[in-house]
């Protein structure tokens, strides 16, 4: 069955048939955020199941309101820009942490360019048998990115191509800046256990966590997997506040996880701004106060 153009008032004649409220806003709201993203997206929370069963569409709860939905939206956004910023703080700690512990140990110019400076195929902390294509799609992004030249779609930062004329190669601490967070887990996936090992202990001392507990070499590779699946959620507006990882924990445990991965008073302003966002949003209705809640978000709604 093909789903067919609706004008914005078609939308919201379908909104009022479902049993959603609406205001003179509504219109504009449509137009400026679209139908699909708005309802589709949030909508969940104010289905009511017993009614939409036996219709065979979407029914809402008695009370609901164009506006109640709209809100749930508006926390998400908000609570993505706020995640975002401080997982960019993450990201750009890994870089330095990351860079540094490999160049440490392997002191050429380019030698990420070389197999035998990563991890065996026993000791990988990922699936053995994925090992060798994974190795070979690092070493190949490294080389695409240090090899390209400025005007090249492999490279967009002058600083590589700069390096690249100037000197004899390009040092991995210039050339992470062309990666992506979800490159740098890979990266670090593929260090040998040494290196894991001191990158855990150096975020550590780089949070001012030196004297609690460690992070285990496995640990952080299943908080990078996490770190980086929420990061792009939020880059690519996806509903956050009820995320679930593979392991199942929901966004509130990934908040307090990443406590490892900030300073205290970073963490703190983190959780300081989701409790505000959620008591502030929790307080405009009943569906939404159970929506948060269910997250296990901080503040009123969790």
């Amino acid at each position: 069955m093909n789903k067919s153009f609706r004008s914005i008032d078609e939308q919201i004649e379908l909104l009022h048939s479902r049993g959603i409220s609406t205001t003179t806003e509504t219109r504009t709201i449509l137009l400026r955020e679209g139908y699909y993203a708005v309802v589709n997206g949030y909508k969940l929370p104010f289905i009511d199941g017993a009614a939409s069963k036996a219709t065979g569409d979407d029914r809402f709860l008695p009370g609901t309101s164009f506006d109640d939905i709209y809100a749930l939206f508006c926390f998400d956004r908000e609570l993505r820009a706020l995640v975002f910023r401080h997982l960019m703080t993450v990201e750009a700690m890994m870089r330095s942490v990351l860079s540094y512990s490999f160049c440490e140990a392997h002191r050429g110019t380019e030698d990420y360019l070389h197999r035998s400076c990563y991890t065996s195929a026993r000791e990988y902390l990922r699936d053995e048998e994925s090992f060798e294509g994974d190795l070979d799609w690092m070493i190949n992004t490294l080389e695409h990115h240090a090899r390209g030249v400025e005007g090249d779609a492999g490279v967009t930062d002058v600083r590589v191509s700069h390096y690249r004329r100037r000197y004899d190669g390009v040092p991995l601490w210039v050339l992470f800046n062309e990666l992506t967070f979800g490159n740098l887990k890979y990266f670090y996936a593929l260090l040998r256990k040494s290196e894991q090992n001191a990158v855990c202990s150096r975020i550590r001392e780089a949070c001012g966590h030196a004297g609690g507990s460690p992070i285990s070499r496995r640990g952080m590779l299943l908080d990078l997997d996490e770190m980086v699946a929420v990061r792009n959620a939020c880059a690519h507006e996806e509903r956050l506040y009820n995320y679930s990882s593979e392991s199942e924990a929901n966004l509130g445990t990934l908040l307090k996880k990443m406590g490892l991965y900030l300073t205290e008073s970073d963490h703190a302003r983190l959780i300081s701004g989701v409790t505000a966002l959620s008591d502030t949003y929790s307080d405009r209705s009943r569906p939404i106060t159970r929506a948060l809640a269910g997250a296990g978000l901080p503040g009123a709604g969790g």
